[in-house]
């Protein structure tokens, strides 16, 4: 089942906005150095400064459009799906690992949950909507579930997910409090001997010791395949418990 049909949104949008700002005016002071002998000296800094931000941009959007997908698969193969799980995604966006997920999981028997706020500042035209159309798109809509709400204080009851992942979500919450509250959430929903699986570009460190604090095992923090997400991003996997 593919997801090619289903847009997944571009990722940071202003900040690729801003690379091509930032190119464009660099191009216009190189070219303005080869006719003004006063921008002669920075012209060339212009096109230097033009060259960078335009490869980082089009990095950004290529991990957008293709390298988060691959990402997403890569990681929801480390959870092991076999089909009758219950699966939360922490702040799903228009639902890459949600779906990816759905589609590991039993038509009538597992389910996939994604949490969201529906924030569109860090992913283009994060809505419920296109997370549904995505799921639609995808086939998986009578496995996929949304709910809203905020990962810091959850709607679910206690010990109800097989498996929670989240991909460059927890990271929006600003506060280092609030994001060991949000982990808290976490391993409060989780079944006992449940599976984390987390990626994000900061903060990582602090997520595989607070896991650790609250009694998770099998903690590991691995670095995701730079040419598939931009910056650099980590993964982090835990078995969360057992709680006996």
């Amino acid at each position: 089942m593919s997801t090619g049909r289903a847009n997944f949104g571009i990722d940071a949008p202003g900040v690729i906005r801003n690379f091509a700002l930032i190119a464009i005016a660099g191009v216009a002071l190189g070219v303005g150095g080869q006719f003004s002998p006063a921008l002669h000296r920075i012209g060339g800094i212009g096109f230097g400064v033009a060259m960078v931000c335009a490869v980082q941009g089009l990095w950004m959007l290529w991990t957008s459009l293709q390298g988060k997908r691959i990402a997403a698969r890569q990681l929801i193969d480390r959870a092991g799906l076999r089909g009758g799980e219950q699966v939360l995604d922490v702040g799903c966006g228009r639902g890459l690992l949600l779906i990816e997920a759905a589609r590991r999981l039993s038509a009538g028997g597992g389910k996939s949950t994604g949490l969201d706020i529906w924030n569109a500042q860090d992913l283009s035209g994060n809505a419920r909507t296109a997370t549904l159309a995505n799921a639609a798109a995808c086939g998986v809509s009578d496995r996929v579930e949304l709910v809203d709400g905020d990962m810091r204080a959850t709607p679910f009851d206690a010990a109800r997910f097989d498996v929670v992942v989240s991909s460059l979500a927890i990271h929006n919450v600003y506060q280092a409090d609030e994001r060991a509250e949000a982990l808290r959430e976490i391993a409060r929903v989780l079944k006992p001997g449940g599976r984390v699986l987390l990626q994000d570009f900061r903060h990582t460190v602090d997520y595989a010791r607070d896991l650790r604090a609250l009694g998770f095992t099998n903690v590991r923090r691995t670095i995701v395949n730079p040419l598939l997400m931009f910056p650099l991003t980590w993964r982090v996997e835990a078995t969360g418990p057992d709680r006996a």
